[in-house]
């Protein structure tokens, strides 16, 4: 089976079976949720299977009313990209609001221990 795999196909599995090593690594020293890595694991293993199995996204798209397999996975990566870009801006909002609120009790605090001197 090995002789029929392409050179790209080797190195994506490498470079799969690493990232997946180093997910497990950062999950393990409590960095990631177990959602977020096997968000992750999913992912590696799909694109293994995308690139071993080229025609599964013409296949799939073909099936979804598109037209070829790599439009497939550019309007999948584009949506993917900009649901990443709105988790990122609640976070972002997130934190502001809990440094606005924390700005705010450390003024009244220096505020009532200015007053009592």
């Amino acid at each position: 089976m090995f002789e029929l795999l392409s050179l790209y196909q080797i190195l994506f599995i490498i470079l799969a079976i690493l990232s997946i090593s180093f997910v497990l690594g950062i999950y393990k020293n409590d960095k990631v949720s177990i959602k977020i890595t096997v968000l992750w694991i999913i992912s590696w293993i799909l694109l293994v299977i995308i690139s071993l199995i080229p025609n599964s996204t013409t296949f799939l798209a073909n099936h979804l009313g598109i037209g070829r397999g790599i439009d497939l996975l550019g309007i999948i990566g584009v949506l993917g990209a900009y649901y990443l870009i709105f988790r990122l801006y609640l976070k972002i909002e997130d934190i502001n609001q809990n440094i606005n609120k924390l700005v705010t009790e450390i003024a009244i605090l220096n505020e009532n221990h200015d007053d009592k001197k």
